[in-house]
């Protein structure tokens, strides 16, 4: 292990230890384990793309975990998803036990200090962001994850139903399939859209991943029959080799069918995934 290991990424483990912590008392306190991890994993995605948005588009702040030290960018990323998943798990935490008002303070001065320490460590970099935006929309996210869990456990159907799914595709396709396959070199995106190179490479990761969650939904939950689905999922390849005709998504040579083949199905596996995990909704809690 080098250096970096001690001095900045085994902050971001202990981090992760005390989200993987978290998770267990949640996990021991629901009867329903299956929705409530359909609904952390749907909450996580609401969290990534505010996240995204604010730090990778308009540069508010730097992760430096040093897991990625070729690419700067995707360590970043990789250090907001120990961010993530660790204040979502809080969020759900408040959300399962019930916990008074008080929490809600307790939970965003220890997360300010969390911040402050790693400001002080230089594994973490404020631009023009600044603690108490924390400590100001953290609460608002305990109240959305505190409603949303209800709603959850209640009247989850229609409309909100598919809401829920689009946020946990966020989560899986996003973080184990795009993101691995732009940090192996498969499958980018481009950086020439825009004069920026990192908002260009944004912003076409987040119109793909739009585009590809909302119409796998449609194919999945509307039910037409698979005759019809591959027609769409053909069209779906096309959309692709276009993309990269057009330089919007560059392949690593000899890639396409493959890495192509894996965003596409995955996403649909995913919505399965996510229908039957959340498919127990209507049982007893």
């Amino acid at each position: 292990m080098g250096i970096t290991f001690w001095t900045n990424t085994v902050w971001f483990i202990l981090l992760g230890l005390t989200t993987i912590i978290t998770l267990v008392v949640i996990f021991a306190k629901v009867k329903n384990r299956k929705t409530a991890l359909a609904f952390y994993i749907t909450m996580s995605g609401f969290a990534f793309s505010f996240e995204m948005v604010i730090m990778s588009y308009f540069k508010a702040y730097t992760y430096y975990p040093m897991l990625i030290p070729s690419s700067l960018s995707d360590d970043s990323v990789a250090g907001n998803l120990f961010s993530q998943f660790s204040v979502t798990a809080t969020a759900m935490l408040i959300a399962v036990l019930k916990l008074k008002y008080y929490w809600y303070v307790i939970f965003i001065l220890l997360y300010a200090g969390i911040e402050e320490l790693f400001l002080s460590l230089g594994i973490y970099q404020h631009n023009w962001y600044r603690t108490w935006m924390t400590m100001t929309l953290l609460p608002i996210f305990f109240w959305i994850t505190k409603h949303a869990y209800r709603i959850c456990l209640t009247q989850l159907k229609g409309f909100l139903f598919y809401v829920y799914i689009y946020l946990g595709l966020v989560t899986l396709h996003q973080n184990t399939i795009l993101w691995v396959l732009r940090i192996t070199g498969l499958q980018t995106f481009s950086e020439g859209l825009l004069s920026e190179k990192e908002q260009s490479m944004i912003t076409i990761s987040f119109i793909y991943m739009i585009l590809i969650n909302v119409i796998t939904i449609l194919i999945y939950f509307t039910g037409i029959r698979w005759g019809r689905k591959l027609v769409v999922i053909a069209l779906l390849y096309i959309a692709h080799f276009l993309a990269m005709v057009f330089d919007l998504i560059i392949y690593k040579e000899g890639w396409f069918w493959i890495s192509t083949s894996i965003s596409i199905w995955s996403v649909y596996f995913y919505t399965y995934l996510l229908d039957k995990l959340y498919g127990f909704r209507d049982e007893k809690r």
